[in-house]
């Protein structure tokens, strides 16, 4: 049986504001070259937060038919409890505050998250837009998730091929450059091309490019908008297609793909980050 921290019932979410403190903690270590925070497997986040967890970014060890998710959750919640990063026992545990997300008594929780640990949780759960990166190489396919937040606040989640999720707090102008290195991993961008438009006889998603080593599609989505474009790395350019918007009228099946440089290519990395007012700036 898996141990969340939000309440009993399923789907909902509870934040405590010691949850938003730990989280607002974390947001203010941003840094343009980040350490990283924590590194969490897919048994941790299962265990702590329940199957919603793994939902966005994947799971891909506790996807294995071999693995059996709930024991391997459940162990995992108690290595963490032996490395002080959960407390089970209702003594000792922090005041967890009032209730600002969500309902339920916090004092009924199953355990108790390190404040650090809690932040981290939270900033997973109540992110205002979110970028999502899927990139295949030869070696396999990872993950890359940045929970996006008004006032240029960043949480980045890198996932292995073996089900680590690996968390840094970067800041929002730094997101051109890690998402370039990111796409482009063999930095084939050399030089800008003839726009050209393509109409794929299938889905958008399965078209390709000859050639390509590196495939990564971005998504970027905030409320009732969404992006998503793909980048094919070769041996000697990097191709960028545009996939469009997630939602809508699909009638036009036609898209445009081109060559970029690194320059052009930070920039349509730049303009896919979200842009998030933050309500006491626009007041």
């Amino acid at each position: 049986m898996t141990t969340s921290t939000s309440t009993d019932h399923a789907g909902d979410i509870q934040v405590t504001e010691r949850d938003m403190l730990g989280a607002l903690e974390l947001l203010a270590a941003a840094s343009p070259d980040p350490d990283e925070l924590l590194v969490l497997t897919d048994e941790e986040l299962l265990g702590l937060a329940g199957p919603a967890a793994l939902e966005l970014l994947g799971g891909p060890y506790l996807a294995q038919d071999r693995i059996d998710a709930e024991s391997s959750s459940a162990a995992a919640v108690r290595s963490l409890a032996a490395r002080r990063l959960v407390t089970v026992s209702p003594e000792g545990r922090e005041d967890e505050g009032e209730v600002v997300v969500g309902d339920g008594d916090p004092r009924e929780r199953a355990v108790q998250l390190d404040r650090r640990l809690a932040g981290a949780i939270t900033l997973r759960r109540i992110p205002e837009a979110m970028m999502t990166v899927s990139r295949t190489l030869a070696g396999g396919t990872t993950v890359l998730g940045l929970y996006l937040f008004p006032g240029g606040g960043v949480l980045e989640e890198y996932v292995t091929i073996d089900g680590f999720h690996h968390l840094s707090l970067p800041t929002l102008d730094a997101l051109p450059e890690r998402l370039a290195v990111f796409v482009d991993p063999f930095e084939s961008a050399h030089e800008d091309g003839a726009i050209e438009t393509v109409t794929p006889e299938g889905p958008i998603e399965d078209y390709r490019v000859e050639g390509t080593r590196s495939l990564a599609v971005l998504t970027s989505i905030t409320e009732g908008a969404g992006r998503q474009a793909t980048f094919f790395g070769t041996e000697d350019r990097l191709r960028v297609l545009d996939n469009g918007t997630i939602e809508g009228d699909d009638a036009e099946r036609s898209r445009q793909i081109t060559d970029v440089s690194a320059t052009t290519l930070r920039a349509i990395l730049e303009d896919l980050v979200p842009v998030l007012v933050d309500d006491e700036t626009e007041s």
